[in-house]
């Protein structure tokens, strides 16, 4: 969907394979759950041609038709656009903060789309709020529930392989979240808290799609507290908050802090346990937060709050895919 003169930027193509060290399955590929429309790419299109207007360098987007209006094919171009408008040379004329302002709108709204946030702790009645509330309840005793799990998290790690039709989006991932500029901000949250670097970004990943305007905890925007699960947070100082102080908070309520046992078992288990284990205890699946993108995830994921449909498909790159790839590279070590 992108071309570009630059040749250090990557082209984004529905169904490309990607080069390097990624492994690729033989499986069909799922029909994906359209979470995009339309206008988001004509709203983007647009945005890059003013970009380009004001003087900033940043690869042209055409719209594709409706049927290839997918969240995973619009993130990639609409992230590196607010990257280019944020570190060019004009970053500072009204203009330029105005049109950065308007992509991180469109950056939030799709994401949302994409990921729909929890608006209360509630479960839903009958007998699947019976069901769920008896699920919740094992949170009360999470060292059991690790040791329950503890060897599937490295058995399918272990041999955790990429969909070929997801090659180059994994790349995309993988290449922002281990860049110098995103991962210096991981790394400097991760010199005051003691959580790997990686967790942080995958998180960011999942949570917000790369947005530093949003709070860790859901993606709600900095300018106030979350009024999503969890609602109210950060509890102390005043908005608007600046990304660190929300992700350190984030990452505090769930007793992550200076932790130092973070191998591959109980690395995953508190990312799953950061977006929950509905996925896994009630519909019976590997969640899609963690294996979207690889052979052990096909399809089912919650559409809207409390709302699960078992034939949508994720279109986020799980947390496990880029953490296998960062370790495949080299970039990471992750311990049995």
């Amino acid at each position: 969907m992108i071309s570009s003169a630059r040749s250090s930027r990557r082209t984004f193509v529905a169904g490309a394979v990607a080069t390097g060290t990624l492994l690729a399955t033989g499986l069909p590929s799922p029909l994906i759950a359209q979470t995009v429309k339309l206008d988001d790419w004509k709203r983007l299109a647009a945005m890059v041609e003013e970009a380009r207007k004001l003087g900033v360098s940043t690869p042209l987007v055409s719209v594709p038709d409706a049927t290839t209006a997918k969240f995973e094919e619009i993130l990639p171009p609409l992230v590196d656009l607010i990257d280019d408008l944020n570190d060019g040379p004009t970053a500072a004329k009204p203009e330029v903060v105005a049109l950065l302002a308007r992509a991180k709108a469109l950056l939030t709204e799709i994401n949302r789309r994409e990921r729909p946030a929890r608006k209360s702790d509630l479960e839903p009645g009958g007998w699947l709020g019976a069901f769920i509330t008896a699920a919740n309840a094992q949170d009360n005793d999470p060292a059991t529930r690790y040791q329950r799990y503890r060897k599937s998290y490295i058995d399918l790690f272990d041999t955790c392989k990429i969909r070929p039709e997801r090659l180059t989006q994994v790349e995309w991932y993988v290449d922002k979240i281990s860049s110098a500029k995103y991962r210096s901000q991981y790394e400097k949250l991760e010199d005051q808290i003691c959580v790997p670097w990686y967790v942080i970004g995958v998180m960011h990943a999942l949570e917000a799609s790369f947005n530093f305007d949003t709070h860790l905890h859901n993606g709600d925007p900095l300018t106030g507290r979350t009024y999503h699960v969890p609602a109210g947070r950060p509890a102390e100082g005043s908005p608007p908050f600046d990304w660190a102080t929300s992700a350190k908070d984030a990452l505090g309520i769930k007793n992550y802090i200076n932790r130092t046992d973070w191998h591959v078992a109980s690395t995953l288990f508190r990312i799953e346990a950061y977006n929950g284990f509905r996925s896994r205890e009630i519909y019976k699946i590997n969640s899609p937060y963690l294996w979207s993108f690889s052979n052990h995830y096909t399809k089912g994921k919650f559409v809207e709050d409390n709302e699960w449909d078992g034939n949508a498909v994720s279109a986020q790159c799980g947390a496990a895919v880029i953490l296998k790839v960062l370790t495949d590279r080299k970039i990471i070590q992750m311990i049995a």
